[in-house]
């Protein structure tokens, strides 16, 4: 699935957090939108998936105005994984999962086979499979993230929103859900905080601060010791790892001397 944004702005009590935004997610790529605390990052993703609504410009889906399709029909196509919060819902992980069908059932119908088979898989796939019968309160913060994840792949997106995906995840668990998000073939657009996470799995980048579009293109174009200055207002070094090829960003401490590269 294609998502284009065109001169996207969005106001919260009359003052505008999203200020001209223009972006695209090819179909299949894995994009990622950067950006200081405040930056309008999470603005923009509610205004994705209808939270809120936009003050003026357009968001298309596959060139369709997202306006003009259906809500119950866009569920089916865009799945969210938002901030996280302390959810302590009464019932099991397996439920949990199965709610992720609901935009594809009839008005009070229950869940058949293929449903709880799409949540066995889609369990199966954040590596929590062995959970399905326990509490979903009983939960640790990350392994609540993951199964929020589970249950949104058990929508069958073809476009993924993820606010802030890794929070409360250990470093192996973030490495590891990322992976998983890579492996889906699907369109998926995350806010993330971590630079070098961003580089390793994101095809493209957009930078936000104070609402606006500061950058946009490959990691290779966008994270430049410069442009990281520019935004976050610290210094780094950048180089790729000798291995993997991968942009790894190490950063100056304040009070040290500068590092360029």
């Amino acid at each position: 699935m294609e998502l284009t944004i065109n001169a996207l702005a969005v106001a919260i009590q009359n003052k505008t957090i999203v200020k001209d935004v223009s972006l695209t997610v090819r179909p299949g790529s894995f994009v990622g939108i950067l950006g200081p605390n405040g930056s309008g990052k999470s603005t923009l993703l509610r205004t994705i998936y209808r939270a809120l609504s936009p003050q003026s410009g357009a968001i298309l889906l596959n060139r369709e105005p997202l306006q003009d399709i259906k809500i119950a029909d866009a569920a089916k196509q865009i799945g969210v994984v938002g901030q996280f919060h302390s959810l302590s819902c009464d019932i099991t992980v397996l439920e949990m999962v199965l709610l992720g069908r609901t935009p594809h059932k009839r008005r009070l119908a229950g869940n058949n086979r293929e449903d709880y088979e799409i949540a066995r898989q889609s369990l199966q796939q954040v590596g929590m499979e062995n959970f399905a019968d326990r509490n979903f309160s009983t939960l640790s913060g990350g392994e609540k993230q993951r199964i929020i994840l589970a249950r949104a792949l058990a929508q069958q997106p073809h476009l993924l929103l993820l606010d802030e995906p890794t929070n409360h995840l250990d470093i192996k668990y973030q490495l590891e859900l990322l992976s998983i998000v890579k492996s889906l073939d699907i369109s998926v657009l995350a806010v993330l905080h971590d630079l070098n996470l961003a580089a390793m799995y994101c095809d493209d980048l957009y930078i936000l601060k104070e609402g606006q579009l500061i950058a946009g293109g490959t990691p290779g174009d966008v994270l430049t010791p410069h442009l990281i200055r520019q935004v976050y207002e610290i210094d780094c070094h950048v180089m790729k790892h000798p291995r993997t090829g991968c942009l790894s960003i190490s950063y100056c401490p304040a009070g040290q001397e500068r590092i360029t590269g």
